[in-house]
Formats: C-alpha cells, structure tokens, sequence
C-alpha cells in the first residue's frame, strides 16, 4: 500500500524516503529522560534508533498493520522514543490541555495507512484516536488517513482478484498524487478506497473455508 501511494506522490516530483522499522532493532524506550535531562535530544540507547532523521520532513506517513486492533510494537517503540523531538517543559493547547511544545516551529504533517484481516472499518478506531493524539502532542494535523479492511486480498493470487487490486492500487497512487498536489486525499477518491473489495460475506466465507481445510479451529 505504501509503496503503491508513493509512486503517486513521486509522479508529482515529491522527493520519499520509505523506511522500514520491521528491519531495525528499535529497542522500547527506558523511560529514563535523559534525552531530555542529560544530553538533550540524544536517546541514552544506541541501536538504529540513531540512523532516522525526520527533522527535515514535511510529512510523515506512518504505517502499520492492525495487531490485536491496535499498532504494530516496532512502530510504538519508535513512537516511544521520539519523544526528544518535544520540549520537555509543559504548556497548555488552544483547549487548556496540557502538552509538550515541539522544537520544530513547523512540525510535519501526518498520513496514516492501515491494513487488518477483518471486514469493516470499525476495527481501526482505536488506532484512528491514537494517531488523533499523536497530531494533538506533535502540534500537527492529519492530512490523509487510508485504512483498507479486507487487507489480505491485496496478496491474493486468485486470478478473479487481480483486477480488483490493480485498480484499488490505481486510487492509492491517485491518493498519494493529490496530497502533493491538494495538500489532502480529495473525498471523492478518500470514498473509493473506503469501499469493500469484495463483499463482506463472500470475504468471511474465504477465510473460513481456507482455516478448515488446514484443520484450524
């Protein structure tokens, strides 16, 4: 999905750097501020945390498979352990709720993108409202959330959905053109990647017939 959103974004000359957490060690955080305290913005551990730089960015997209309707653990470790992009002092948002100022004066946008196992899209809220949060701490905005339910079909071999992921990886490219260009995931295109690739019913039926022919119950 994302690399199928970036081409989009390439194709109107947005310059990308796809980073993938799943091949880093990105130890948790430790909780010990001294990133903060003792040598301000330098994390006490050493591993590949060191090797990511965000501070030039003007978006990040972040994005995660749903485990147990929630983020990846790599991906919360990395969260975790960007918390010397805040000022460790404290103020108050536009709504009198207590938050950490960020160092950058322009701190990058957000695009969340999203894939789980089930049918509909009620499995992403909690991971909707943790990225709300995140926006809110990081004094930023989300500009564009993709969450595809159904998410194993896009791996399909069956010849019958071929078609169906062409074109599903048609609006991501569509999605990732109108960020650069729009600034946003215009709704006519935010509807269509929204849509079911198959019907609910038929995708149950899929994955349960698969398990019980491999003896899982």
């Amino acid at each position: 999905m994302v690399e199928e959103f970036l081409k989009g974004a390439q194709k109107e000359k947005a310059t990308s750097e796809h980073i993938l957490l799943s091949e880093l060690s990105i130890q948790p955080c430790r909780g010990c501020f001294t990133c903060w305290a003792v040598t301000p913005s330098i994390c006490a551990i050493k591993d590949d945390m060191q090797s990511i730089d965000l501070s030039q960015a003007d978006v990040i997209l972040y994005a995660s498979p749903l485990y147990r309707d929630n983020i990846t653990g790599i991906l919360k470790n990395f969260l975790d352990r960007s918390i010397y992009t805040a000022n460790p002092l404290m103020g108050s948002d536009q709504n009198g709720e207590a938050v950490h100022p960020q160092k950058r004066k322009k701190p990058a946008k957000l695009i969340v993108v999203a894939n789980c196992g089930f049918p509909g899209l009620s499995h992403f809220e909690i991971l909707k409202f943790l990225f709300q949060r995140i926006a809110r701490n990081s004094t930023t905005e989300i500009i564009g959330e993709i969450y595809r339910d159904e998410g194993p079909l896009l791996q399909s071999q069956t010849p019958e959905h071929q078609d169906i992921i062409q074109r599903y990886y048609e609006l991501l490219q569509k999605a990732g053109s109108e960020i650069v260009t729009q600034g946003k995931i215009l709704k006519e295109t935010q509807q269509k990647l929204k849509e079911p690739l198959i019907p609910y019913e038929e995708y149950m039926q899929r994955h349960n017939a698969m398990f019980t022919s491999r003896h899982i119950n």
